[in-house]
């Protein structure tokens, strides 16, 4: 009998352990990030009414005060292919852009002004909402510009 004794002890023991380990949690990680990019998002765009993260890997045609034809893609990745800046293609690795259809910014990198032939990165930002964008930007030369394109 003193030996089922000694063996009931630490079985009761070991069942009040297993029974305390369900008073408390450890604190999990969050179920769900502050913020996104689009590399993150992965959305495959479409027709119109874009919500967060539906602009990655979507293609626009448009046209800046500079260039009449620029055809371009926003790339899941947060960087811009341009397949025509005024009919030729251009494409710098350093071309980005950020936000959701709601508030878009786009950077283009290394574009040459023809009146002083010196380089400049132009970043605009707006909407781009129900398909097409107008967007505002300012080039690295204190400048205005602006950027008008429709989804497609």
């Amino acid at each position: 009998m003193k030996t089922m004794r000694m063996l009931a002890l630490p079985a009761i023991a070991a069942a009040a352990v297993l029974t305390m380990t369900g008073c408390f949690q450890l604190p999990g990680a969050p179920t769900s990030p502050a913020t996104t990019t689009p590399a993150e998002t992965g959305g495959t765009g479409g027709g119109g009414g874009e919500t967060a993260g539906d602009l990655a890997g979507t293609s626009w045609t448009g046209s800046t005060e500079g260039q009449p034809d620029v055809s371009f893609t926003l790339n899941a990745d947060g960087t811009v292919d341009f397949s025509s800046w005024g009919g030729e293609s251009f494409d710098s690795p350093a071309d980005v852009w950020s936000g959701d259809a709601a508030s878009v910014t786009i950077t283009v990198t290394q574009i040459v002004d023809q009146s002083s032939g010196d380089s400049i990165d132009i970043t605009y930002s707006g909407p781009a909402e129900n398909g097409s964008m107008n967007l505002q930007g300012e080039g690295t030369d204190g400048n205005s510009y602006t950027l008008t394109a429709t989804q497609g």
